[in-house]
């Protein structure tokens, strides 16, 4: 009984682990990775207290007292502690889907600003522009004023030049080329890309992409890391 207990736990944590790894690695859109950031860990709870409920109606149904009472010690011991977590989990969710706490938009909570780096179960981590992380609690600010950043406020464009083989549709590589960049974790979500200019040179197509971040040097990075995305599906520079 104990094993079968376990071995469903198990498989629980590592379907909704793995559930939430796919979610990164398709290729969705924005909009529904931000649902799916908020409907998963929810559909996970109630699955969690699902089989909470299960285990304990099994363990009593077999008359083994000893670990039932072993369970609701521990239970109790947790019950704080749990309690806490809860009342975090729930509050990060009803700010997600506020659309105040979404990953890659540039906040500001009081005296914090930056970038939202992962939001969490529990926690909502901010990358200043120093790259420093502050990771707060969602209790915390559910009574503070969250200012996300508009188009003048605080964000740097960059002009990122990218170069594709001259044979390459532009109405396909536009759209892949501005999922991309908002995919990276340096370009601002909350400011499409703009195709600033487009033209073919000595064999290539050259694209030009205005794209929003907190910082400049950060268009290195993103430009970096949009190449080697590219590179990996058989694109040459």
């Amino acid at each position: 009984m104990i094993a079968k207990i376990i071995s469903i736990a198990l498989i629980i944590f590592l379907l909704f682990r793995l559930l939430f790894s796919l979610k990164n690695k398709w290729g969705l859109s924005v909009k529904i990775k931000r649902h799916l950031a908020y409907i998963l860990p929810i559909a996970e709870l109630f699955v969690w207290i699902g089989y909470l409920i299960w285990a304990v109606r099994l363990i009593y149904l077999s008359q083994n007292y000893f670990t039932l009472a072993a369970v609701g010690i521990v239970l109790l011991v947790l019950c704080i502690p749990l309690y806490l977590l809860l009342r975090d989990f729930i509050v990060g969710n009803v700010l997600k889907m506020q659309n105040k706490v979404n990953e890659g938009v540039f906040i500001e909570i009081e005296e914090i600003k930056g970038r939202i780096k992962r939001a969490g179960y529990f926690r909502l981590d901010i990358e200043d522009n120093r790259g420093n992380i502050n990771s707060i609690p969602y209790n915390h600010i559910r009574s503070k004023i969250i200012s996300q950043y508009g188009i003048n406020q605080n964000l740097a464009k960059v002009v990122l030049r990218f170069t594709f083989p001259d044979t390459t549709k532009v109405n396909y590589i536009v759209p892949l080329l501005k999922r991309q960049i908002l995919n990276t974790p340096w370009a601002a979500v909350s400011q499409d890309p703009i195709v600033e200019k487009t033209k073919t040179e000595n064999g290539k197509l050259i694209i030009e992409v205005g794209t929003y971040t907190l910082d400049k040097s950060y268009g290195e990075n993103i430009k970096n890391c949009v190449d080697k995305q590219f590179s990996l599906s058989y694109y040459q520079k």
